[in-house]
């Protein structure tokens, strides 16, 4: 008996170090794609019910059906990006035109150029003045702001360019990864939900669960990106600037983001319209994207959408969007509310599975 004790030991001790080691070197040869896989795994469980329609469709064709589902879903985030993407370098274009045309007619052809015009001549001077600061000193501080200044320029485009580059490969792996996902994702999910200790119907609950809650955060997303580039295009229009069907496509691209959001698009405008010696209108956009398009949307209107009441409740979905962000970023406004809600999920089980052997009261 004491033999057969220690040789079952042994094979616990074992398998726990053999599957730590294991999962270290796994995660280390996939932390670079962690991302590309969670996003796809996101989009996978989100475009289920297309797939198990095709699926049904086509049951002796399931490579076919998911490269056509596949292919679907690319053309679904590449035709709006391109089309949104078209429209703003041919705005960007528009605006440079009208910049370079008005720097000729006042003859502007450097930085010294743009200091000797009048008025920035005199805001420098009223600037200089108020700081004590003298002539020559001032001029040797701009100088050497503007060397700054161009360094940092080129460093950020630098980055930008890398960021493109890091994107388009990333979307090339998720579109990938979602192939195998539509194919062989429903097995890949039985083999892990296997390993849980449940009976079948919970794990098929489970199961059900999770995708449930995944589909509810990316429509909800979605719907918030769509209501505040609404509401921050209605506000442009408003405060008289143009473009505004442009900047709320941008409002509700840059709303998916973790830092700066919609504030991105709508901060330049108020800043143009102050600029114009427009306050009245200035103060009404930064009011309406303050208030309307960045905070009502951000902590009231997105945990609505993305709450449902048989899944998710509103706590969780608070603390999973806001502690997902700030962990992970974008993608944290899918997995913290999926991790919070599996925690408790898994909490449940472990109380029935407790109760099942005595040790506590039945839930």
């Amino acid at each position: 008996m004491e033999r057969t004790d220690g040789s079952r030991l042994y094979t616990a001790i074992f398998l726990v170090l053999a599957a730590l080691g294991v999962g270290y070197v796994c995660y280390r040869v996939l932390a670079p794609f962690l991302a590309a896989i969670a996003w796809a795994v996101i989009l996978a469980a989100a475009f289920q019910s297309p797939w198990v329609y095709l699926e049904r469709r086509m049951p002796a064709h399931r490579n076919l059906a998911a490269a056509l589902l596949t292919l679907a879903v690319a053309c679904l985030v590449l035709l709006p990006a391109g089309l949104f993407v078209g429209v703003l370098a041919s705005q960007t274009i528009d605006v440079a035109n009208r910049v370079s045309s008005k720097l000729s007619d006042l003859h502007v052809t450097s930085f010294s150029d743009v200091v000797a015009l009048p008025k920035v001549a005199n805001a420098l001077d009223g600037i200089r003045s108020r700081a004590g600061i003298s002539k020559p000193d001032f001029e040797k501080l701009a100088a050497g702001f503007v060397a700054k200044a161009s360094t940092a320029a080129a460093r950020v485009s630098g980055k930008l360019v890398l960021g493109v580059f890091d994107a388009v490969l990333t979307f090339v792996l998720v579109i990938f990864l979602l192939f195998f996902l539509f194919r062989d994702g429903r097995e890949m999910a039985a083999a892990a939900f296997d390993m849980l200790p449940t009976d079948p119907d919970g794990r098929r609950r489970l199961s059900r669960s999770l995708q449930a809650m995944l589909v509810a955060i990316f429509r909800g997303s979605l719907l918030c990106a769509v209501v505040q580039g609404a509401s921050g295009a209605l506000g442009w229009w408003i405060a008289g600037l143009p473009s505004p069907a442009l900047a709320g496509a941008a409002m509700a691209v840059l709303s998916l983001l973790p830092v700066g959001g919609t504030a991105i698009a709508w901060l330049p405008g108020v800043l143009y319209l102050w600029s114009v010696d427009r306050p009245g209108a200035a103060t009404f956009l930064f009011v309406w994207g303050l208030v309307v398009t960045s905070f009502l949307a951000d902590n009231v209107l997105r945990p609505v959408l993305i709450r449902r009441s048989e899944e998710l409740s509103t706590l969780v979905v608070f603390l999973g969007v806001f502690g997902g962000i700030a962990a992970f970023g974008l993608l944290g406004i899918f997995i913290g509310p999926v991790v919070l809600a599996l925690a408790v999920t898994l909490v449940g089980v472990i109380r029935q599975t407790a109760a099942a052997e005595g040790l506590v009261s039945a839930p």
